[in-house]
């Protein structure tokens, strides 16, 4: 009666009844070892980059080198997209991501359904002899969205829409609206962020009132979701621009010259330099690789 009495009233490690089950260690023991933490798992997508939170040397460059130098890389590999170019183009990027430090963890992680169409692409690619030509045109889809990605991690969205406000200046002789353009496009910019906030925000809604339910809806059901989200996505998106709209009528935002906007003024240095001889060295080679060709 005593073992029995000893065996339901035996106590674990923090002191409560165990009734003679036995107890997994929690890591909080003496002379335990600490349980390693598992860490989170990534979720899958593309998010939108967004300025590297240090200073990198591409960051002092004026951010017309950075569209200029890479509006001509892209026309190379558009004109010729060689393997050759394609790897001059790549190797530069390359170069210019381990300058500023670029971490892994800004790499996108694609979907299954994604990782599923491109290996569907490449056998039937293959299966029509143009495999060669498929993965040509993925790696330049993705090196152009690499690079362009690259300007927006080292440049601030407010120098982007002054850069291009430069730009377009020479259309002010025909009378286009350059300063009303500049604000649209910084504008649109910043909104980026606060579109993929709502449409993500819908999204999640739709999973959980759905549930279990979205795996078994058919083609008919499926293609009325979609409606449904894009609806609730655009309204969203709605209601959020006329209230920033609002917000910027009310605090003067409208004008360009009253320093929201910078001028369009050209600061060059010696990063400037550097990454225009570089464009012009890729150039250079893009040029020798199609006439030794």
């Amino acid at each position: 009666m005593n073992d029995a009495h000893s065996s339901c009233g035996a106590t674990g490690p923090g002191g409560g009844a165990t009734n003679g089950l036995p107890t997994e260690p929690t890591g909080f023991e003496p002379g335990a070892e600490p349980m390693p933490r598992r860490k989170p798992r990534r979720a899958s997508g593309f998010a939108l980059p967004r300025p590297l939170p240090w200073s990198t040397p591409l960051s002092r460059a004026w951010p017309g080198t950075l569209i200029a130098c890479w509006t001509v890389l892209t026309t190379c590999v558009i004109l010729s997209p060689r393997w050759s170019t394609l790897a001059i183009v790549g190797g530069l990027l390359l170069v210019a991501s381990l300058i500023i430090r670029l971490p892994l963890s800004v790499a996108p992680r694609p979907p299954l359904w994604m990782i599923s169409g491109f290996v569907g692409g490449c056998i039937g690619a293959w299966l029509g002899d143009g495999l060669e030509l498929f993965l040509r045109i993925s790696t330049l889809a993705a090196i152009v969205l690499w690079g362009s990605s690259l300007i927006a991690w080292v440049t601030p969205t407010a120098a982007l829409a002054g850069a291009l406000r430069f730009f377009l200046t020479p259309l002010r002789v025909l009378g286009a609206p350059v300063d009303q353009w500049s604000l649209v496009m910084a504008s649109a910019l910043r909104g980026l962020p606060m579109l993929r906030d709502q449409a993500q925000a819908v999204l999640d809604t739709a999973k959980l009132r759905l549930g279990q339910d979205v795996a078994t809806l058919s083609l008919r059901g499926s293609a009325r979701l979609s409606v449904d989200v894009i609806t609730a996505i655009l309204s969203a998106t709605s209601r959020g621009a006329a209230e920033t709209g609002r917000a910027m009528s009310m605090r003067g935002a409208i004008s360009v010259d009253g320093g929201r906007l910078d001028g369009g003024r050209v600061r060059l240095g010696w990063v400037d330099v550097c990454v225009i001889a570089a464009t012009l060295l890729g150039v250079a080679g893009v040029v020798a690789c199609r006439l030794m060709s």
